[in-house]
């Protein structure tokens, strides 16, 4: 299925310039629509095997794959699950997928197996999830709330670690997030912080989390501690829920069709090799 645009370069439509990390220019993506299909895109992750990204819709039952260079799209697998599980996000580990539902409920679909196998976090059905990564140094899938009962009043937002070895969740939070560090970062009090995804930077080893609500790109080492915060443009940014590095740092990041087409970002890496 051939994408609705070729690759553009997306130009803010305001003059102003937003702060970006190290390594980047955020106001000058490579951008591509992605058509309806995927209109409420919300997980990407990189596929090492072939170079495309693998995309998940949280109204769709099946994993999409997304071809960069030749700007087409298709399935990547049949039917995995049903359309009741609120899919928001997915990872995959050697040749295995998983998919994380919003209330904590990971599936791991494997490589050419119909046997899907289904993991729940044991604790409440009000939890919201939308964010999960891979942790190689840990070996782990590491599951962020964006709203979660247990931290109410905590000003914090807790992170929780599947083991991949053990195939079980650690039941006590992995590390939490300081909503009021990245307000004081920011120098803004009312600064939403709900993370939406999250990846660990392939180079530099950070955490980079996006927060939809909000509009904000926060950036931190694995174990939570907040180093950086960056507020995004909405207008370039209007529900960003996917993000995705490929080895060589190059960053990728989805926005659900809010307004208009849902929309794919490729944001070279610029380090020190490659200035």
């Amino acid at each position: 299925m051939a994408l609705v645009c070729a690759l553009t370069l997306l130009m803010s439509c305001t003059e102003q310039n937003y702060a970006s990390p190290d390594g980047y220019d955020i106001n000058k993506p490579q951008k591509e629509n992605l058509g309806k299909v995927l209109n409420e895109i919300s997980g990407i992750c990189f596929n090492n095997d072939d170079n495309t990204l693998l995309a998940i819709s949280d109204s769709k039952e099946k994993v999409f794959q997304i071809n960069i260079d030749k700007q087409k799209l298709k399935d990547y697998t049949d039917k995995v699950v049903g359309p009741d599980t609120d899919l928001e996000d997915i990872v995959k580990v050697d040749s295995s997928l998983y998919l994380l539902s919003s209330k904590g409920v990971i599936y791991e679909v494997p490589h050419k197996k119909d046997t899907i196998r289904r993991y729940t976090f044991q604790s409440s059905d009000q939890n919201d999830f939308e964010t999960l990564y891979f942790d190689p140094s840990v070996n782990s899938l590491i599951m962020v709330c964006k709203e979660c009962p247990a931290d109410k009043g905590k000003s914090v937002r807790s992170a929780y670690r599947f083991d991949l070895s053990e195939k079980k969740f650690e039941p006590s939070a992995f590390f939490t997030l300081s909503t009021g560090e990245v307000k004081k970062i920011l120098k803004d009090d009312n600064a939403k912080f709900d993370p939406s995804a999250a990846s660990i930077h392939p180079v530099n080893k950070r955490l980079y989390i996006l927060s939809s609500a909000g509009n904000l790109l926060v950036i931190a080492d694995t174990r939570g501690k907040i180093i950086e915060a960056y507020h995004l443009n909405e207008e370039q940014f209007p529900q960003a829920e996917g993000i995705a590095f490929a080895p060589n740092g190059d960053m990728f990041i989805t926005n659900e069709g809010k307004y208009n087409a849902p929309t794919l970002q490729e944001f070279k890496y610029l380090n020190d090799k490659n200035k």
